[in-house]
């Protein structure tokens, strides 16, 4: 416990929280490559203000790496490309690993054909998927990633789980230092955002969740037995499906109850899958018309009235980068929840906190 009684909120230098998850992820098994890349995605989702997809995430890819549950050397290769397509089949590895391998095919291929895909198959939970997109906005192409989850989301119109949080990202570069970055759950709310309430032992809004029996609720620990609902009722459950197409059906992989849970599922993978996006926007029109384009769009948002209650209208991605500046400034913040979690989680592996 670092000489604490109990743990609390505090700040840490990202840099020496991303050394802390590399060790601990590398003292699970991984590769020393594959620690780090799976460190710097959990930490990069830390440093957005993103907790639910951040370093809490350690102890239960520590656990499922231990188990055996996750393959710690996996080989990952390409099973089939064709012209601007591709798909991966990730055998079972980290899914930051594949999931990066997965835009870095996408973005190359782009290169070459002006637009990349690539569909990933056999893979684990990989974060948030901004992380990916932005891959794409930092060499100048506009990005899509999307990936499938375990059933913890009703059907419109059904009383059982079918279908995962299914998060889609769309990043596209701007002419001003932050790109548009949309990164968003199929669902009412990341799930992510349950447990982590869970853990603070905080309620959560009405609208997120049902409890097991079907009843709207407002306890965290009530929904995570119970269900999510889709956002905007059909048109996030229309999105939701269109996800396990893009990550299941088309890569030739697992889709819907086909899927391990992260937390509660021991005894079988996760076979989670991925899909990913390029466009190399000179191939659409040029650069400089595309960045006026922006631009103009841009200006035109900023220049709406906002409404009461709020200072300004922003951009996708801007409130983000905000507590990336901040997080640059101050430290990443860790809840108090996931500072016990990864204080117990050092002392059973033998690495050290680095506060």
């Amino acid at each position: 416990m670092s000489g604490r009684e109990t743990a609390h909120e505090l700040r840490i230098d990202a840099a020496r929280l991303r050394r802390f998850a590399a060790q601990v992820m590398a003292r699970a098994g991984l590769r020393p490559d594959d620690a780090e890349r799976v460190a710097d995605c959990l930490v990069y989702a830390d440093q957005r203000g993103l907790a639910s997809h951040g370093v809490g995430r350690l102890p239960i890819y520590a656990k499922r790496l231990e188990m055996g549950i996750v393959n710690a050397r996996p080989n990952m290769r390409f099973v089939r490309e064709d012209g601007a397509a591709a798909t991966l089949d990730a055998d079972n590895g980290p899914g930051a690993v594949a999931a990066t391998l997965g835009m870095q095919k996408a973005i190359g291929l782009a290169w070459r054909h002006g637009v990349g895909a690539c569909a990933v198959r056999e893979s684990n939970h990989c974060g948030a998927m901004a992380y990916y997109t932005e891959m794409a906005t930092a060499v100048g192409m506009i990005g899509v990633a999307a990936t499938s989850a375990n059933p913890t989301v009703v059907p419109w119109g059904g009383r059982a789980t079918r279908l995962g949080t299914n998060p889609i990202s769309v990043a596209a570069p701007t002419p001003g230092d932050v790109p548009f970055v949309l990164d968003a759950a199929t669902s009412a709310v990341a799930r992510g955002k349950v447990i982590l309430a869970a853990k603070d032992g905080t309620p959560i809004p009405e609208g997120w969740a049902v409890d097991a029996e079907g009843r709207p609720t407002t306890d965290p620990r009530a929904a995570l037995e119970g269900a999510l609902l889709p956002m905007a009722g059909p048109k996030g459950y229309g999105l939701a499906l269109a996800v396990d197409v893009l990550c299941g059906v088309l890569a030739g992989g697992a889709f819907g109850r086909g899927i391990g849970a992260l937390y509660n599922e021991f005894d079988r993978a996760q076979r989670s899958g991925h899909f990913f996006l390029a466009l190399d926007v000179a191939r659409f029109v040029a650069p400089e018309t595309f960045a006026g384009g922006m631009a103009r769009m841009i200006a035109d948002l900023k220049a709406t009235p906002p409404a009461a209650g709020f200072r300004e209208v922003l951009l996708p991605g801007e409130p983000e980068a905000a507590a990336e500046r901040q997080a640059r400034e101050t430290g990443v913040a860790l809840p108090a929840a996931v500072v016990q979690e990864l204080e117990d989680l050092s002392q059973r592996l033998g690495v050290s906190v680095p506060w």
